[in-house]
């Protein structure tokens, strides 16, 4: 029943999390992308070096806000792996690490589909997010690094 209501739990907030990122900041980054590029932002032709120099920075600012986000979500699954795997008569944590996983890289992969390759930068936060679980499986006291809000707020790392 515990690994029922887990990855009920997980799916619902995968399902939303895909859902909303995919309809509402892969359109506005992909958008700003593209008004960059053709030139429309700053009055630029998208061909001459303050222009270059402009995509590149906003591609390393979403790349770093889009990653962490995502990130955020691997952090949130092995959390609550880790939680789930520490209650009496929990069973098997291995039934545990394989359903969350499964259910992390399909809301990552879903993301990911819907993202329209424009470069490396464009598709690297999607990457690094999905090894992002593995790393926080293996290696679970890496998460309070840039999640520890996340660590207090779901009751500290077990």
């Amino acid at each position: 029943m515990k690994a029922f209501s887990f990855t009920l739990s997980l799916i619902l907030w995968g399902y939303i999390i895909a859902v909303l990122y995919a309809r509402y900041v892969t359109p506005f980054v992909s958008g700003t992308r593209r008004s960059i590029a053709s030139g429309e932002f700053g009055g630029t032709t998208g061909d001459d070096l303050q222009s270059k120099l402009l995509r590149v920075g906003l591609d390393l600012v979403f790349f770093i806000a889009q990653a962490y986000f995502l990130m955020g979500w691997s952090a949130y699954a092995v959390l609550k792996i880790r939680i789930m795997t520490h209650l009496p008569d929990a069973g098997s944590p291995v039934i545990f690490y394989l359903i969350g996983m499964a259910i992390c890289m399909w809301t990552l992969g879903y993301i990911a589909l819907r993202e329209k390759y424009e470069g490396f930068l464009s598709i690297l936060h999607s990457v690094v997010a999905m090894g992002a679980f593995a790393t926080f499986a293996f290696k679970p006291q890496h998460i309070p690094v840039l999640y520890g809000w996340m660590v207090n707020i779901m009751g500290g790392l077990r």
